[in-house]
């Protein structure tokens, strides 16, 4: 997969025919989709980071009454996601020329599937919930709250997933995608990387929703 700058425009890679050559795609003067996505990804950051010095707005009840795990869960999320938007800024570093394509595009492939996945399965997941079917979601026990207490917090977390979080989660995974394919210079490896993300995310869906199915299903 032909990424960047990394071949002149009289260079044809080994693994690409003369055809291939012949159609590749021009960059964009303007890369905007990775600006994008090293933006996104620093925004989606200082929401963890928020929760990391103790916050507690949109966490579910369980994270909430567990601050010492959840705020060493988000600064370990954090870190993950500082790493993810600097890489893809190197996707613009003229030192990327010199590093195989797949090397630096696969984590991007497999963050975009993640978060586009997670967007759909939560997304469906949480309207089944807020729908009145309770055993879409299974939202960990909090022993220290009532029933009543425990139903209008895991109502409302299922609303903020609903209208914040899982849309984050989509656009996180859009923007990582689109990167990548910004930087993949043949049709063929463009189409590729677009059905290879889609059944990836087809694939991950299904997996969560057999999870479901055999009531291993979880607060996601």
């Amino acid at each position: 997969m032909e990424y960047g700058n990394q071949l002149s425009d009289n260079e044809v890679a080994p693994d690409v025919t003369r055809q291939e050559a012949g159609q590749r795609v021009e960059l964009p003067p303007r890369p905007v989709w990775v600006h994008a996505a090293f933006w996104f990804t620093l925004a989606f950051t200082a929401l963890h980071l928020y929760w990391a010095v103790g916050g507690t707005w949109g966490l579910p009840p369980a994270a909430a009454l567990r601050p010492a795990e959840t705020q060493v869960a988000n600064w370990l999320v954090s870190a993950i996601e500082v790493i993810g938007a600097l890489w893809v800024l190197a996707l613009l570093h003229p030192a990327a020329r010199r590093v195989p394509s797949w090397l630096l595009l696969a984590p991007l492939w497999t963050a975009a599937a993640v978060c586009v996945s997670h967007a759909i399965f939560g997304v469906i997941t949480k309207s089944l919930y807020l729908g009145g079917m309770h055993e879409a979601v299974d939202f960990p026990a909090v022993p220290e709250l009532s029933a009543a207490e425990v139903a209008d917090a895991n109502h409302l977390s299922a609303v903020h997933d609903l209208l914040v979080f899982e849309p984050c989660f989509l656009i996180q995974g859009v923007v990582l995608a689109m990167a990548a394919w910004q930087y993949i210079r043949t049709p063929a490896h463009r189409r590729l990387w677009t059905w290879s993300l889609v059944l990836a995310v087809i694939l991950i869906a299904l997996f969560g929703a057999v999870l479901s199915f055999v009531d291993a299903k979880a607060a996601i």
